[in-house]
C-alpha cells in the first residue's frame, strides 16, 4: 500500500484537507483566526533529513470520508524515518480556550478520527515500523478548574441516574434519556484531567499533550511543534 499524499511545493503553502508530501527541511505554519480578529498561530518545523519522508494535512478528510459532517483534527504531522524504520506522529488541534463541555466531548471525537485516518492512510503502511506518537491541543487558556468542576458535576449526575432507577421522581426518569451523554461528557473531561486517551478503535492509550500559546503581540499568539 503506498501513501496517496501530494507532493508539497518549496515555496507553496497547503490548503485544507489535503494530505501532503514534505520533502525538505522547512516551516508550515497553522493558522485559526478568532472571533476578535486575533489569530492563533502554530509553527509547525520539519527537519527532513536523508532517507526520510514528511507529510501535513490541516483538517484532514480522506478522500473516502463523506465530507458533510466529518469529524477533522487541525493538524495532522507526520515524519517517517526508513533508514530508522522509525514513525514520528503528531496529533493536535487548536482551541482558544480548553473549558466547557462541548469543547473537550468535539476535541474527543476529533482525536478518534484523526487517529482512525492516520493508521488507515499512513500507519499501516509500515506495520514494522517503531511507533513515536504525540497527541493533544494546542490552547491560549487550559482552564483546569473549570474543568474538574465539571467532572465533579457529571459525576454526580451519572451516579444518580445509575444509582437511584428504582426510586426516581418522573422529573429524575426524564434525565435518563441522558445518560449516554452524561457519561460521554465525563470520559472526555477525566481523559484531559487525567492526561491519558484511550483510543476507540483498537487497544492503544496516549499520552494528551496541552502546550499554551504565547502572546506575540497583542492580535498574534503562537506555539511551536518540532516534526
Amino acid at each position: 500500500m503506498t501513501i496517496k499524499a501530494r507532493r508539497l511545493k518549496e515555496c507553496e503553502m497547503p490548503g485544507r484537507t489535503e494530505l501532503y508530501e514534505v520533502a525538505n527541511s522547512r516551516e508550515i505554519v497553522t493558522e485559526e483566526k478568532q472571533s476578535d480578529g486575533s489569530l492563533d498561530q502554530v509553527i509547525l518545523k520539519y527537519v527532513v533529513e536523508e532517507g526520510d519522508v514528511g507529510y501535513f494535512a490541516k483538517e484532514y478528510s480522506p478522500h473516502n470520508i463523506q465530507k458533510t459532517g466529518a469529524k477533522v483534527i487541525d493538524i495532522t504531522a507526520v515524519m517517517l524515518c526508513h533508514k530508522k524504520k522509525c514513525i514520528r506522529w503528531h496529533l493536535y488541534d487548536i482551541k482558544d480556550a480548553l473549558a466547557g463541555e462541548n469543547t473537550v466531548v468535539k476535541l474527543y471525537d476529533q482525536w478518534n478520527a484523526g487517529l482512525q485516518y492516520l493508521y488507515n492512510n499512513i500507519l499501516k503502511t509500515t506495520p514494522e515500523y517503531k511507533m513515536m506518537s504525540d497527541l493533544g491541543v494546542v490552547t491560549r487558556c487550559y482552564d483546569k478548574e473549570r474543568m474538574e468542576r465539571l467532572r465533579n458535576q457529571y459525576k454526580e449526575l451519572c451516579e444518580e441516574v445509575e444509582n437511584y432507577s428504582q426510586r426516581m421522581t418522573l422529573a429524575q426518569r426524564k434525565k435518563r434519556i441522558n445518560i449516554s451523554k452524561y457519561r460521554g461528557i465525563l470520559m472526555a473531561v477525566e481523559a484531559i484531567l487525567d492526561g491519558r486517551f484511550r483510543a476507540e478503535s483498537g487497544n492503544n492509550t496516549y499520552e494528551i499533550h496541552i502546550k499554551q500559546m504565547q502572546c506575540e503581540t497583542g492580535q498574534i499568539y503562537k506555539a511551536e511543534i518540532s516534526v
